[in-house]
């Protein structure tokens, strides 16, 4: 398969899923009730309602916005990283909100009242999960862009250390802010669990928690021979770069929010650092470090440090 017939993998995926959803709902339209539920509440019973005219133009129009956005991604972000999230963007979220609409509709087949129709919270998690790896599998599938960052101008301070040290380690930790909003996230999820009495709400609130002081608790940073390497205590994701894969080493002041959009394990969407992933658990100076096609970045305390002993590794 070419590059141009890769590249339209993640679109392709939005049209067809809107297509055969827009069959579906039009074959089933003789054994459905009139209107048709369309919306649910946490106890899965029917609260809104719709008719089926309306269901098959949101899954046309989803499925053409999906298809644009997975299209630009593709065919006109020129930051492979960039292009792969909105290729993965475009095309999981148009199939989440496709499969979730026929399959809640699917279920009122034979109804005679669309208020008896009901959607369990599995539902939307079974849904949740295959438009997250078709996502992510139409991401993967687009093609890297040829993009020389070791030729580029270098953003930040290009130390280099001259006392002969082949190695350093540093952990990076997350600042007040960073936990703040982590805290609040899962105080929300757990307030809403509560007064919904959902225990879906109560276990993706622990779910978040988990995961987020796996992100985020600590991470471990070390420069030596064998390159450059960040990874927290879950062991993913995880930045490994080879020291033959490095072209230098910048140290570059981040703010979080502005240039990340907030803290964990990012990449970030515009200006000069547009494209540039990893772990920025707080705003201050950044360990940046430059390859030929990927940036990989972790704001740490000693990054002058640090960045000073890869560049003069990487020099030898």
């Amino acid at each position: 398969m070419g590059e141009t017939a890769k590249r339209t993998v993640g679109p392709l995926i939005a049209v067809v899923a809107g297509v055969v959803g827009c069959v579906l709902l039009a074959v089933w339209s003789g054994k459905l009730p009139d209107p048709v539920a369309s919306h649910f509440g946490m106890d899965g019973g029917a609260d809104g309602f719709s008719s089926l005219t309306n269901v098959i133009l949101i899954a046309a129009t989803t499925a053409v916005v999906g298809a644009l956005i997975a299209a630009y991604g593709a065919f006109i972000a020129q930051d492979t990283t960039t292009s792969r999230i909105l290729v993965g963007i475009g095309t999981g979220t148009a199939v989440f909100i496709i499969a979730t609409e026929v399959w809640i509709t699917a279920r009122q087949r034979g109804l005679a009242d669309a208020a008896e129709a009901t959607a369990p919270n599995w539902v939307m998690v079974v849904c949740g999960l295959i438009s997250l790896l078709i996502g992510i599998g139409a991401g993967l599938s687009t093609p890297a862009r040829a993009n020389d960052y070791g030729r580029t101008k270098a953003l930040g301070e290009v130390p280099v250390a001259h006392d002969g040290r082949r190695e350093w380690q540093g952990t990076a930790s997350a600042g007040v802010t960073g936990l703040v909003a982590m805290g609040a996230s899962v105080a929300v999820l757990i307030g809403l669990g509560v007064v919904m009495t959902s225990w879906f709400l109560l276990g993706l609130a622990v779910l978040v928690a988990i995961v987020s002081l796996g992100l985020m608790g600590s991470i471990k940073v070390t420069v030596s021979s064998d390159g450059f390497h960040a990874h927290n205590s879950l062991g993913w994701p995880k930045i490994d770069m080879a020291l033959a894969d490095i072209r230098r080493a910048e140290v570059v002041n981040v703010n979080g929010f502005r240039d990340f959009g907030g803290w964990g394990y990012r990449v970030a969407g515009r200006g000069e650092l547009r494209g540039v992933k990893g772990f920025v658990l707080r705003s201050g100076e950044a360990l940046l470090v430059v390859g030929d096609d990927r940036r990989e970045l972790v704001v740490v305390d000693g990054a002058v440090e640090a960045a000073g002993i890869l560049n003069a590794l990487v020099s030898h």
